[in-house]
């Protein structure tokens, strides 16, 4: 073979090797994808996102006068009773039946998806940046920094969670704070009750992630990598972003997921104390409703309340799982 030959090869060569190279994101998604049904409820969570900013969007249009408030007599549609069970005389409005009140329950689960995702989202987002920054930096700093975050940590989980989020809640519902809130811009677009869950689970929820980040982390940054980008002078704060971090991060990605379930329970259980969302419809509120229509045989609200719920917090915990799987780089196909 002559030597140009030989030349052309190679460089050949040199370009499919080229091409095979993949940033850590597209490695993370071509993982992501060879699973199925990671895709498959990726999806699902992806029609309950529109749904949820479909609604926010509707209510906005709406304001005060919002489809979920009203009756299906005051739409024109004809219903002697306000319990009808599901049927398709008003489809679409009627297809989960009505509730006490004749208003449609397929329009109060619409609407409910928003509720869940403000406060899945925000409250998880919340707790994920609390948990994940004093983990990081107990973690990678030690001596005073990590006592004080573990002293922190260790007195927040000695108190019953039930009780904490409870306190937070009454706290956060009724005086100053509440008129403060109330006088301000996002009581436009976020009701007292609403803002108050998604405190409460911001403040209440990050311990568990703070000490698995934590333990993560004084173990990286031992590693071999870590070390040698110390020897060569970079600073603490870029040894901790941009290579501590991404090795820690799939920690992250499934305490989010984990959050994100466990902050619609949450406001499952405020509203149905009383301290949780008040003015607007919500999945917690229709279950909370619906126990005492269940002796009367009226079981559609719960069933369809129960049904999305059930639907979304397994989608957002198998993709939670893929995307663990997906980005924790110890993890080689």
């Amino acid at each position: 073979m002559s030597s140009d030959g030989a030349m052309l090869d190679t460089l050949e060569e040199t370009e499919e090797l080229r091409l095979e190279v993949r940033g850590p994101w597209q490695e993370a998604w071509r993982r992501f994808k060879k699973d199925r049904f990671a895709m498959f409820f990726l999806i699902i969570f992806g029609a309950f996102f529109l749904l949820a900013f479909s609604a926010q969007i509707v209510e906005l249009v709406q304001g005060d006068q919002a489809s979920y408030a009203k009756s299906l007599g005051e739409m024109g549609y004809d219903f002697p009773d306000s319990h009808a069970a599901p049927t398709t005389k008003a489809f679409p409005l009627a297809l989960f039946g009505l509730d006490w009140s004749g208003r449609s329950v397929l329009l109060r689960v619409y609407h409910g998806c928003k509720v869940a995702f403000l406060v899945g989202t925000c409250g998880g987002l919340l707790s994920v940046l609390i948990g994940m920054t004093l983990g990081l930096l107990a973690g990678f700093f030690g001596g005073w920094v990590d006592g004080l975050i573990v002293y922190l940590y260790s007195t927040v989980a000695s108190i019953p969670y039930l009780l904490l989020m409870l306190a937070f809640a009454f706290i956060l519902k009724q005086g100053h704070f509440a008129e403060v809130y109330r006088e301000s811009f996002l009581s436009s677009y976020l009701s007292l009750g609403l803002f108050n869950i998604i405190l409460v689970i911001g403040m209440t929820s990050w311990v568990s992630l703070c000490r698995l980040v934590r333990a993560e982390t004084m173990k990286v940054r031992e590693l071999d990598f870590v070390q040698a980008a110390r020897s060569l002078g970079f600073g603490k704060f870029r040894i901790l972003f941009k290579h501590v971090l991404p090795n820690v991060f799939h920690l992250v990605i499934i305490s989010f997921s984990l959050t994100f379930v466990i902050a619609i329970k949450t406001e499952v259980i405020l509203t149905f104390l009383g301290v949780g969302v008040d003015k607007e419809p919500s999945w917690g509120s229709m279950i909370a409703i619906a126990k005492n229509e269940l002796m009367r045989g009226i079981w559609w609200p719960l069933a369809a309340a129960g049904g999305m719920l059930f639907l979304l917090t397994l989608s957002i915990n198998y993709v939670g799982d893929a995307l663990r799987d997906a980005l924790d780089p110890k993890l080689k196909d």
